[in-house]
């Protein structure tokens, strides 16, 4: 079953038009990755799927489902979360109160609280800091944070826009094996990633997004040994 699919998306922002025809898809329980260079609208894709954005031409569906048109409030509850890049937990909260933001859609404190304890169990990372400002924490715990935030609910799927950057190679590898663990469990994830190697390792399939129009796709294994792909987007 297709997950999500947009076709043929036009988006932007004001009279800027970024995508110029972007289409993408995600079966249940794939891993897909979008690479390209910089401007070329994988940020913009990510938003116009959750809601941020209102293409002006195309469409986007969930579970067979046009959403084109909802914004992200209508779109949580269906089973999509957004996790954007940089500044992605509420820095004046604690842990736990982020934790908590994340259990919003949840439909008794009782939930929430059975919720947060999942995720202290399943993040040992957080497990000591549950009482700690989400700001102390360090960018590595922090994307962390976002993803057991988002996975309060067992979304149908993840959106994550950079989930490496200014990260160490240990944090990295930490965020990425945590998003294996969560997909392993039948969570879809749409990932726009500058780290093309690292994303694609871990892809069922990619997609090279360049002048906001749909270049190329393939597996993620195939982008890795693609020469066109690994001369332009993997340094050689």
């Amino acid at each position: 079953m297709l997950r999500l699919e947009t076709t043929d998306i036009y988006a932007g922002y004001g009279k800027i038009e970024v995508l110029h025809g972007a289409s993408i898809r995600a079966a249940a329980g794939e891993i897909i990755c979008i690479i390209g260079p910089n401007g070329s609208g994988k940020s913009t894709l990510l938003k116009t799927v959750f809601g941020l954005i209102k293409p002006t031409k195309g469409t986007v569906s969930f579970d067979g489902r046009d959403v084109t048109r909802l914004d992200p409030e209508q779109k949580v509850p269906l089973g999509i979360a957004f996790i954007p890049q940089g500044r992605n937990v509420f820095p004046s909260l604690t842990v736990r109160e982020n934790l908590e933001m994340g259990g919003t859609a949840l439909n008794s404190e009782k939930a929430v609280r059975l919720a947060i304890e999942e995720a202290v169990e399943a993040y040992p990372l957080l497990k000591g800091k549950i009482r700690e400002r989400a700001g102390n924490l360090s960018g590595g715990e922090k994307q962390i944070l976002s993803l057991a935030r988002a996975d309060m609910v067992k979304p149908g799927l993840i959106l994550m826009d950079e989930p490496s950057i200014g990260l160490s190679p240990k944090m990295i590898d930490e965020v990425y094996e945590k998003i294996g663990e969560i997909n392993r469990r039948g969570t879809t994830f749409a990932i726009v990633e500058q780290n093309a190697r690292k994303a694609l390792s871990i892809a069922h399939r990619g997609y090279v997004l360049d002048l906001g129009k749909t270049r190329l796709e393939d597996t993620g294994a195939g982008l890795l040994d693609n020469e066109e792909v690994k001369k332009l987007y993997l340094g050689g």
